[in-house]
């Protein structure tokens, strides 16, 4: 690839990425109904007609919002269960990620999967596919926990079952930092030790 073709790919990555970012703090805060696209564009001083070499409308900036975070999520759980180390480690190592980012960010996504699940607008196949991709990285969870399981190291129950309970107090601390009120210093740890046979 030329140097200039490699210039132009970077440029309209950062571009594709500054427009996602700012869609999804407009969605996460009016909804999709409530959301033009004069909202998004104006966010990050960005023409309409610009906006539209990227994304065809309006649902399919939406719908690429949700896909790449379901991509992501899989992206970590899968890259934490073939690294290296216990099932310990594995899952310590995805819990230290989940926390390390903006807790406003991660409220953003969990709205936009929530209210996705609920649109009237989208297609039923669409959201099959988000809990099935959803379900995915949930069953990669239960591998780790499944694992940790037979060496003793975490306690017994229904995997799956294991890693919806995980998830959820994960989501819980992060969507109750975001609220404001009183701030939690999460640690890894704390969040896993209800999963530990000998905490």
């Amino acid at each position: 690839m030329a140097r200039n073709e490699k210039q132009f790919k970077m440029i309209r990555d950062q571009r594709y990425e500054e427009i996602s970012n700012a869609a999804l703090k407009v969605f996460a805060r009016k909804g999709f109904a409530g959301t033009k696209i004069s909202d998004i564009t104006s966010s990050i001083n960005l023409s309409h007609g610009l906006l539209y070499h990227y994304f065809k409308s309006k649902e399919d900036i939406y719908v690429s919002l949700i896909v790449n975070i379901l991509d992501q999520f899989k992206q970590a759980v899968t890259e934490a269960n073939n690294s290296k180390g216990t099932p310990y480690d594995k899952l310590n190592w995805f819990t230290t990620l989940t926390f390390s980012g903006s807790s406003e960010v991660a409220l953003e996504r969990h709205i936009l999967i929530i209210e996705a699940l609920q649109a009237e607008f989208l297609s039923e196949e669409i959201k099959q596919n988000i809990r099935q991709e959803y379900s995915d990285s949930l069953k990669v969870l239960s591998i780790i926990i499944s694992d940790g399981q037979r060496d003793g190291i975490f306690i017994e129950g229904d995997a799956m079952e294991l890693a919806a309970y995980y998830l959820s107090f994960s989501q819980g601390l992060t969507l109750w930092n975001a609220k404001g009120f009183y701030h939690i210093n999460v640690s890894a740890e704390t969040v896993m030790r209800p999963l530990l046979a000998n905490p």
